[in-house]
């Protein structure tokens, strides 16, 4: 974490909440292999790409290059952001939930007794699992078995989702204690940028005492990929514990860097992303500050996106401090 690796430019921020999660946040990570010596896998599932870091037993991390994903992936990441695709799923509210969606489970139980994905989201999930599996693989020259997952916040996407998903991809699903039951990418972010540490993550019960007492953080979290951009104002404390409803978590896929949209009208484009980003502290007035503007994805260093960006803030009369791959 303290010696964030200068790899390629655009690599920079993925480094920073892949490496994290893959070394910080469960000290079982550090021993689900069976390699010798031990290392620690951390996967970014995210808009467009997915990323890999291997953290090994001396506090090096190697990290492999990025995973374009396909335009079908792409579509149904559009699709899961939306409430309006939301369904219920386990663990359930009430026996009414639980009828309510029990064909839809004897469907997924009746696809995996054939050897399929447990849907076609899973299975597209599963792909980029696998591309993700192999590249580790040969970068090391053995197989693995498990690898701590991080993932953008999809309105729709429920944790038994990307558990299948490892599952076809013959990984170990590694699950966290976490709100939410998924590792987003705000927690693994700011962790990345070195804050909610503890000094030795093999010492769980040093890392617990030292979780206890850290205090509340209001940051936002900025994703900006080719093909969408996301927004959202969380608390965080420690590397467990994050606050993040749907209701500040705003994401745009007409907004992504590769968008028509910027080609077709420029000043356009980047006045629609800076209302965007200034949206979030605009909507939610009674809430506190951010103290940290989080920046994540591999599109955050163009300079008319940190324009974009300065400008929403000095909008709303805020200061905070904008993390990006320096901030290591």
């Amino acid at each position: 974490m303290r010696q964030i690796l200068k790899l390629s430019y655009d690599l920079l921020i993925v480094t920073a909440s892949v490496r994290a999660m893959a070394m910080t946040l469960q000290p079982q990570l550090y021993l689900a292999s069976t390699y010798q010596p031990h290392f620690a896998l951390g996967f970014h599932i995210t808009a467009s790409y997915g990323a890999a870091a291997i953290v090994h037993d001396n506090d090096t991390t190697t990290i492999l290059p990025k995973i374009p994903a396909n335009e079908e992936y792409n579509r149904i990441m559009v699709r899961l952001s939306l409430n309006s695709s939301r369904h219920p799923s386990p663990p359930y509210n009430n026996l009414g939930e639980l009828w309510s969606d029990m064909t839809r489970q004897a469907i997924r139980q009746a696809r995996k007794a054939i050897g399929l994905p447990a849907s076609a989201d899973v299975g597209h999930l599963a792909n980029i699992i696998s591309a993700l599996r192999s590249a580790v693989e040969e970068h090391l020259q053995t197989t693995i078995d498990s690898a701590g997952i991080t993932i953008m916040h999809l309105a729709a996407l429920c944790p038994e989702d990307l558990r299948d998903a490892c599952e076809y991809a013959r990984l170990a699903y590694l699950s966290f204690p976490m709100r939410y039951k998924l590792l987003y990418e705000t927690i693994t972010a700011y962790t990345g940028y070195d804050y909610g540490l503890c000094h030795d993550y093999r010492d769980r019960e040093g890392c617990k005492r030292e979780q206890d007492n850290i205090d509340w953080d209001v940051v936002i979290a900025v994703l900006f990929t080719p093909t969408v951009l996301t927004v959202t104002l969380s608390m965080v404390q420690s590397a467990y514990y994050l606050f993040e409803p749907d209701y500040r978590h705003y994401a745009n896929f007409h907004l992504g860097y590769n968008s028509p949209a910027r080609r077709e009208n420029r000043v356009g484009y980047w006045d629609a992303v800076a209302d965007q980003l200034e949206m979030i502290i605009r909507e939610n007035p009674y809430y506190e500050r951010p103290d940290k503007v989080l920046l994540i994805g591999d599109c955050v260093h163009d300079r008319d996106f940190r324009a974009a960006l300065i400008e929403a803030l000095s909008n709303q009369n805020s200061t905070p401090n904008i993390l990006d791959y320096d901030a290591a």
